[in-house]
């Protein structure tokens, strides 16, 4: 490209001759078809003389379509113009008389590389290819079903991604049609989601482990942004980022978070994600830079939360067995953030139904996502008076960003003044180095996908044993499990020399992350069962001495609201003998009766009845009959286990 801005500010004379030499090409006639632009004759007849193909349609001698016969006109396609020509696609159509009318430009150069299906022959499409303004090649597999109409989202979405075109209604017209009409013999594979396909990884430009016997590509109602770039090579990103990076868990963490989830479906591992939370300027959004220069700039890989359940599926969608990185938790409604958290671990859309009325197939994902923010998930759905469930903090799993060493994020500064300052030269090389690690890192896991499914697998069950208990509930054995996958990625990417660590340096960082996630979750006992324990303490605690009726009284004291009464116990403590209504209304509200007293009794709070049940027969004042009560005893008081 010329090395002058000047030129911009020119004539629209030197805004052509500025598109001719920036698109490589040739420019895109901006005019209505011009005698200076039309198809020189030479090439005409050149393509004239070429082989047939089918119904007038000619294919040049290199074995692309030069012109495609429609409604007695003739398209052209010039992507390498000769002299006295002008690249881009035409429409000559021809007069009452036959004779031919001068060439209509629809648009620049847009070729027509295959024609795309699915699997089941379905989902027909083409595959198109073109330049922008900056010589830029852009690549899209359009679904046909877009063309079915007047093809007006499709050239939105060619001009968003810089296709010059014409601007009158009959060139958009032609537009459509040109796509439809030209003939193309290729064939090509469309699949409607990234990641895996069989042995192969397709990211939006190129199906990696790819064979010779057919072409895999993305196709999808719109173009895929170009998240993923890379800058420099594996080699100086290794050298910088990760360099830097070393010695510092949360920065290890995040890094080898970047590498997991392309080894999830060789260990078969379910959708799930982590959350750095802490103060403002503490490193957090470092790490996610960190996390994001694996795979493409982290100016535009990395995400924010701040957008609607739709687009959050499109956000996992595109993402599928990668990672999706979303910075600031905060920007949430507070209300539909423990949805979110779901949505995302789940890994699978809402079930939406077709104008036909018929259900269409749910976007499908499996991905890991590395969140950031300064408050946590449960304290987020405490401000709009909503309570998290085990089930929303187990698939976001809260990390205390701040390492401990009075640095923030970080413990080592690698002889930088501050933390700030070390930050700073993170992101500096993230920037300057990112995307081609994760390229490099694909095409060693595609190539030992069998022996990495094995190794992988055995180094996550090494570090579930090594940092959790023998009795460890599935819960927090479920969490351990993610971050050993994360440990295995970051361990086995430096084993083919993709992060210069030494080993067990990824295993260290995962296992005092994972240590910061189990100590907020409140140790290796099930959460359900603490969080009931905690909330039935709670209860007594409020109102022990005011809803509560002695047994033993004579006199007439009026309890509003009773919830009970209470009594001396045969140790010398006072027990609570709680109604049945009260005790499923109020004590254990939100959980199931019949399971929250089965985990009372196995804690010891209620006390059992000789029948082996959970409530006591107990003849109670003033209701002049034996009833049934849940009898809590001195252990009520003990400090949560």
């Amino acid at each position: 490209m010329p090395d002058t801005l000047d030129t911009l500010n020119g004539n629209a004379a030197d805004l052509h001759a500025l598109a001719a030499i920036t698109a490589g090409n040739g420019a895109a006639v901006l005019d209505e078809a011009p005698s200076t632009h039309r198809p020189a004759k030479a090439r005409r007849r050149a393509a004239s003389s070429a082989s047939s193909t089918d119904e007038g349609n000619t294919t040049a001698s290199a074995g692309r379509p030069a012109k495609a016969r429609h409604d007695g006109g003739t398209f052209e396609l010039i992507d390498h113009p000769q002299a006295g020509e002008s690249a881009g696609v035409y429409f000559i159509g021809r007069d009452q008389d036959g004779n031919e009318k001068a060439p209509l430009w629809i648009c620049a150069p847009l070729s027509i590389l295959a024609k795309t299906r699915g699997a089941k022959s379905a989902d027909w499409g083409r595959l198109l290819e073109w330049r922008d303004p900056d010589a830029q090649v852009h690549r899209w597999a359009v679904p046909a079903e877009l063309l079915a109409g007047d093809g007006l989202e499709v050239r939105r979405e060619l001009m968003r991604l810089g296709l010059d075109a014409s601007p009158s209604k009959r060139a958009r017209e032609l537009l459509g049609t040109y796509l439809q009409v030209w003939p193309v013999q290729a064939r090509a594979c469309c699949i409607d989601r990234l990641g895996w396909f069989g042995p192969r990884y397709v990211l939006p430009d190129e199906a990696i482990g790819a064979d010779d016997s057919e072409t895999v590509v993305f196709q999808s109602a719109a173009a895929v942004e170009p998240a993923y770039a890379q800058a420099g090579t594996p080699e100086q990103w290794r050298d910088t980022v990760p360099a830097l990076a070393a010695g510092n868990t949360r920065m290890v963490f995040a890094i080898s978070c970047a590498f997991a989830p392309v080894l999830a479906d060789l260990v078969g591992e379910d959708s799930g994600g982590f959350h750095l939370r802490g103060k403002s300027s503490s490193g957090k959004s470092t790490a996610l830079a960190l996390a994001a220069s694996v795979w493409g700039n982290p100016r535009s890989f990395t995400r924010l939360w701040r957008t609607t359940a739709n687009g959050l599926e499109g956000l996992a969608a595109v993402h599928n067995d990668s990672l999706l990185i979303l910075d600031e938790l905060s920007q949430v409604d507070p209300r539909e953030a423990g949805d979110a958290a779901y949505l995302l671990a789940n890994g699978q859309g809402k079930t939406r139904a077709s104008r036909a009325g018929m259900a269409r197939q749910a976007a499908r994902w499996r991905l890991l996502f590395l969140s950031a923010g300064e408050e946590s998930l449960s304290a987020m759905m405490s401000r709009a008076g909503k309570r998290s469930n085990v089930g929303q903090e187990v698939r976001l799993a809260d990390i205390e960003a701040d390492a401990g060493a009075g640095l923030g994020a970080f413990e080592t500064l690698h002889q930088h003044p501050s933390g700030a300052a070390l930050s700073l030269a993170l992101k500096d090389a993230a920037t300057q180095h990112h995307g081609a690690v994760g390229v490099a890192w694909l095409h060693a896991v595609v190539r030992d996908r069998a022996e990495l499914a094995d190794q992988a697998g055995a180094l996550v069950r090494e570090f579930v044993s090594d940092n959790t208990r023998a009795d460890a509930p599935g819960q927090v054995v479920r969490v351990a499990r993610r971050f050993g996958l994360v440990a295995a990625a970051g361990e086995l990417a430096s084993v083919y020399g993709l992060t210069g660590w030494e080993p067990g340096e990824a295993m260290a960082a995962c296992a005092a992350c994972f240590a910061s996630w189990l100590d907020g979750f409140g140790g290796t006992s099930a959460r359900e069962d603490r969080a009931l324990l905690s909330q039935v303490r709670a209860f007594f605690e409020v109102h022990g001495n005011s809803r509560f009726e002695d047994t033993t009284s004579t006199a007439e004291v009026r309890i509003p609201n009773r919830a009970g009464f209470f009594r001396t116990g045969a140790d010398g403590a006072r027990q609570f003998l709680v109604l049945p209504e009260v005790f499923k209304r109020e004590v254990c509200a939100g959980f199931d009766p019949k399971a929250a007293a089965l985990a009372l009794v196995q804690a010891g709070l209620i006390l059992k009845a000789k029948d082996g049940k959970a409530s006591q027969s107990v003849r109670l004042p003033g209701i002049g009959a034996t009833s049934r009560v849940y009898v809590f005893g001195a252990k009520l008081w003990d400090g949560e286990e």
